[in-house]
């Protein structure tokens, strides 16, 4: 069962791809994908792109997200919202289910506290996952989205859709 988690961002975008293997989880790949553009939909197209190289070269079958904070500020959450759209876009495409996690319930899953800071999620992963972090550290969204995918093969809600053409 092979896993991609994603840390949705409009300038740097988490995905993190884990597998389950005999009840072992094992690191497949993770990466920041920045969105250096100056014009949105071309960040757009450029994830989009991406993504696309990323599912072609890895057999995903079922994806995560984190759910973001979205606040007060109406502008963040629609441009949040329209990343999230690439990506459920990219998904439905390929006929994989896109499941969302609050950031408590991915630190929980990890730490025991979903009020757990980001360093310690993140040493978990390296714990967990057996990551050399010496050679590559991880990125804030890196490790927050491979956190996604972590969670989220423990929470078992793992499985395909089934699209029907009308």
């Amino acid at each position: 069962m092979v896993v991609i988690g994603f840390d949705p961002g409009s300038v740097s975008f988490g995905v993190g791809i884990l597998e389950k293997k005999n009840n072992t989880i094992l690191y497949l790949h993770s990466e920041e994908i920045k969105l250096k553009e100056t014009d949105f939909y071309l960040k757009m197209k450029t994830l989009w792109h991406r993504l696309e190289e990323i599912y072609q070269q890895y057999a995903i079958d079922s994806a995560a997200i984190e759910e973001g904070f979205l606040g007060k500020n109406v502008r963040s959450m629609n441009v949040l919202a329209k990343v999230r759209g690439v990506v459920l876009g990219s998904l439905l495409v390929r006929g994989i289910r896109l499941e969302s996690y609050s950031p408590g319930e991915v630190k929980r899953a990890l730490t025991g506290s979903g009020n757990a800071l980001k360093p310690q999620v993140g040493k978990m992963l390296t714990v967990l996952l057996n990551l050399n972090t010496s050679e590559k550290p991880l990125g804030g969204d890196e490790s927050d989205a491979l956190a996604v995918a972590y969670c989220h093969l423990l929470r078992g809600r793992v499985s395909r859709l089934t699209l029907t053409k009308k």
